[in-house]
């Protein structure tokens, strides 16, 4: 057992060890006139998953403030069995002019939110989607004025978003007048879409606040399922990005946790679980080998062997340069005096990752079958 946690540790943490680095995109922009700094954070694996696998897009207003919280906050989650993201942040040029929807004395420029959604609606995405094997859900996050970009560009294209993370959004903004789009057939709409939607706030005072709960009661007074809010008293309107965006991406991808009465069901109904989630993120359908590793060696230990080999067996099928399921077939096979079955199995599993555990099974097997 001690052997398969060392090749666990090396095979489901790679994640974190490969250490990618960062990319920047710089995209000229014919609807803003000018040239656009993109930064973009692939997961650790994107060069060997293959050609065929996509990643949900986290697409980050403010990106030279917040790209890198939320782009290590990714890889954590991922950790805890959250999916792989992409995460792309838009470095800003004039950050009053593009994240207000109207002019206004506060901000001699604002007011060129139509256009940034433009930009990104029609000249980001696309070229994301040539560059880079993004899925077809994608999350928008904004902060403060990011935030209000955010809510605004929900009112202009509804589909363009698959779920909407606004941390304080400046709902104050020329006197609320946001507020005006959220319209009865605007909320029937967004009510019946069932769009993640995550508020958080910081402890902002005055307008700033009277702004976000006037959204939320909105929100909620149309019984919007999709909707969450969420407040950090103890954090300022700087530092509350930290927590809120985290609380925000888990809260998106929250099915990814499989709930733990499916611990007690047939693992087949675990497989359709996964086949749901995965379809409905338009992204790996498979069961993430956590759960395939804590479900087979569970069935071991309660002495379930055939449960056991049906985990592994499907295990090593979705991800066959994995050793870890060849590992649990051959030491399953070993104990049922299969031999011939568990030194295929081993010698498979040596290919992948040679260790002296594996090894000397091998030899043994070798004996047996002479």
């Amino acid at each position: 057992m001690q052997n398969i946690k060392l090749i666990v540790i090396m095979v489901l943490l790679g994640n974190v060890n490969m250490h990618a680095q960062p990319k920047t995109l710089t995209l000229t922009s014919n609807i803003l006139n000018e040239e656009r700094q993109i930064l973009i954070g692939l997961p650790d694996s994107y060069e060997y998953d293959g050609e065929d696998f996509k990643y949900p897009l986290l697409l980050l207003t403010d990106g030279e403030w917040h790209f890198d919280m939320v782009y290590r906050a990714t890889k954590l989650l991922y950790q805890n069995g959250f999916p792989k993201i992409i995460v792309a942040a838009i470095v800003n040029t004039n950050r009053g002019r593009d994240l207000t929807f109207s002019n206004t004395p506060e901000i001699d420029s604002s007011g060129n939110a139509y256009s940034f959604c433009r930009f990104i609606n029609e000249e980001l995405l696309k070229r994301l989607e040539e560059d880079y094997r993004i899925s077809d859900f994608r999350t928008l996050l904004g902060h403060s004025l990011g935030g209000l970009f955010a809510t605004y560009a929900i009112t202009q294209d509804m589909d363009a978003f698959n779920a909407i993370v606004t941390i304080t959004p400046t709902i104050r903004w020329d006197n609320f007048k946001l507020l005006d789009s959220f319209t009865p057939d605007f909320m029937k709409k967004l009510t019946q879409s069932e769009k993640p939607f995550f508020i958080g706030i910081g402890n902002e005072v005055g307008p700033e606040r009277e702004g976000v709960l006037r959204l939320k009661k909105l929100l909620e007074s149309h019984s919007f399922l999709g909707f969450t809010y969420k407040e950090y008293l103890d954090e300022s309107h700087v530092t509350v990005p930290w927590k809120a965006y985290f609380d925000g991406i888990k809260f998106i991808f929250d099915s990814f946790q499989l709930p733990e009465e499916y611990n007690n069901f047939d693992f087949s109904k675990t497989m359709e679980y996964y086949e749901k989630v995965g379809s409905t993120f338009d992204y790996d359908k498979r069961v993430p080998q956590r759960i395939l590793f804590n479900r087979g060696y569970g069935a071991l230990e309660a002495d379930n062997s055939i449960e056991a080999r049906k985990i592994f067996n499907y295990y090593k099928q979705v991800y066959p340069n994995v050793p870890i399921p060849y590992t649990a077939l051959g030491d399953i096979n070993f104990d049922l005096k299969k031999y011939a079955i568990s030194k295929e199995n081993y010698e498979m599993a040596y290919k992948l990752f040679p260790t002296d555990y594996v090894k000397k099974r091998i030899e043994a097997l070798e004996k047996l079958l002479d």
